[in-house]
């Protein structure tokens, strides 16, 4: 059970979560407010492409999120989020007891892929403007799910 809710636990940590946040001058207040940016920019259009059951590839599904003018920080969590959707899928088959180390194998990969999404997710916000210091809890807190996933793969092809 926790190789279905741990992968999805990557997705909508990524979702929902503020990804950074930059100041922007309020012309009401005259003074300047941070302005969050949710991970629903980066994959909202693969998530939209699941809801409709449609493959989350090519650019009917891409997201038009960007960092220092680069859509590939937007693709890389879309296809990670992707596999970690069906990393889900196919853990609900896991519980099958002879699909058990195939789900361990999928779940490991949905983690490093996640891992590997938010690590170039903050090399890319290192490269930017707002730089680390704008990188919110959502980033983390995806990071997080992604490790948590790791360790269930890992733990899962011991047996358990």
């Amino acid at each position: 059970m926790i190789r279905i809710l741990l992968p999805l636990a990557i997705v909508a940590a990524m979702y929902f979560g503020p990804m950074y946040s930059y100041e922007v001058d309020n012309p009401v207040s005259g003074r300047e407010e941070q302005a969050m940016v949710s991970g629903e920019q980066f994959i909202g259009g693969a998530v939209n492409c699941v809801r409709k059951l449609k493959a989350p590839f090519g650019e009917a599904c891409a997201s038009n999120a960007e960092i220092n003018g680069s859509k590939t920080p937007a693709r890389v969590m879309s296809l990670a989020a992707s596999l970690a959707i069906g990393a889900a899928l196919i853990g609900v088959l896991g519980l099958l007891p002879f699909v058990g180390r195939l789900t361990s194998i999928v779940t490991l990969l949905a983690g490093l892929g996640g891992l590997a999404a938010m690590g170039f997710f903050l090399v890319s916000m290192m490269g930017s403007n707002v730089g680390l210091a704008g990188v919110q809890w959502g980033a983390y807190l995806a990071s997080g799910a992604a490790l948590l996933t790791t360790i269930s793969g890992l733990s899962g092809l011991r047996g358990r």
